[in-house]
């Protein structure tokens, strides 16, 4: 387990004017933070370069810090993350069985907010509902507000469940205005895009399993209509199901790089195409594959990715949006937060309209 302490670090030091003046042999005992946050991240998802990398960042960085400044609560902020789903479950079970300071003996955490940060790791709560106690919340991540509700009904959660998620209506309006430029360009070919152009939408998960509210299909249906074909894959419509049975982060990352080869290999024989990766901690795979392909024959826009590592990508600043969420939950008092909030949009993208715009 990765751990992290924020705003609870002592420095202790002592001075004096004469070197002869007894000082005191015991300081006084400190009290721990009262609050604490566990983060829980998927086995591999940490080094994705994006979603889960940029949530660490804002956790241990500067930005932090600075969201913080005005609480009157210290806060302790932990994370798990191992290599195997039991191996994480586990330490989830360990970590809800006892609210005491790992710190500072005798001291205990008033209050306790989880992190779930993928819709799917909401089964664990099997494991630990029992243990938490009414002081303690939890916060699903990427999760509609129908979902974050069920969740609360589920597991007995109440007022103690809540779910954050992202609008990404306004990247993907202007993802559609550099879509819309390139299949209107006079000095282009319309062959060049084939009989028709076509949009796919990438996911981890089908439809139904996907409860990440985006707002994506909806805007692509609006901004462009009937002059694209829009497609909708998950990453299982292309690889053999024992391929993911192991469902972890290596095996999607994996069905996201052949995922990838066989969308180039279709574009291909097609047209050239447009395609949006909205597959979290996976981009990473198909990220891989175009990196290693510089005349692949569609243009992507990945949704969570890195700035630095390819030319399309939207900047979801969703680091910022959950330390923000978490400063209001440290200011409320216990089960006080609303049951579901959308981020704004100044808090999810940055300088889309430049990243996407080709070198």
């Amino acid at each position: 387990m990765m751990m992290l302490t924020a705003a609870a670090l002592l420095l202790t030091a002592s001075c004096s004017k004469d070197d002869d003046e007894p000082q005191p042999v015991n300081p006084p005992a400190a009290a721990g933070a009262r609050l604490q946050v566990m983060m829980v991240f998927a086995p591999g998802q940490l080094g994705d370069g994006g979603y889960a990398d940029g949530l660490l960042e804002y956790a241990s960085g500067m930005e932090f810090t600075e969201v913080m400044a005005d609480a009157e609560d210290s806060i302790d902020v932990q994370f798990i993350s191992l290599y195997s789903v039991n191996d994480t479950r586990q330490a989830l079970k360990e970590w809800a069985a006892t609210a005491a300071h790992p710190f500072y003996k005798g001291s205990t955490y008033e209050r306790r907010l989880l992190v779930l940060t993928e819709p799917y790791m909401t089964a664990w709560l099997t494991d630990v509902k029992s243990y938490l106690r009414e002081t303690d919340e939890v916060l699903v991540m990427k999760a509609d507000e129908a979902y974050t509700q069920q969740v609360a009904d589920t597991y007995g959660l109440g007022s103690r469940a809540h779910g954050l998620n992202y609008d990404m209506a306004p990247a993907m309006r202007l993802y559609c205005n550099n879509v819309r430029s390139m299949i209107t360009d006079p000095e282009l070919d319309p062959s060049f895009f084939g009989e028709k152009p076509e949009v796919v939408v990438l996911r981890r998960f089908n439809a139904q399993q996907n409860h990440y509210c985006d707002g994506i299909e909806d805007v692509i249906r609006q901004e462009l209509g009937n002059d694209v074909t829009l497609t909708v894959y998950a990453l299982g419509d292309y690889v053999q199901a024992e391929d993911l049975s192991e469902q972890t982060n290596v095996a999607y990352i994996q069905a996201a790089y052949t995922a990838a080869a066989q969308l180039d290999q279709h574009f291909q024989q097609t047209g050239y195409g447009f395609v949006v990766a909205d597959m979290g901690t996976c981009n990473y795979g198909m990220l891989n594959y175009l990196l290693g392909s510089p005349l692949c024959h569609y243009e992507v826009v990945m949704i969570d990715s890195n700035p630095y590592t390819y030319n399309y990508m939207a900047i979801c600043r969703q680091g910022s949006a959950v330390m923000s969420w978490i400063a209001d939950w440290m200011r409320q008092p216990a089960n006080a937060m609303p049951r579901f909030r959308v981020a704004d949009s100044e808090d999810v993208i940055e300088n889309f309209s430049e990243v996407i715009t080709k070198e």
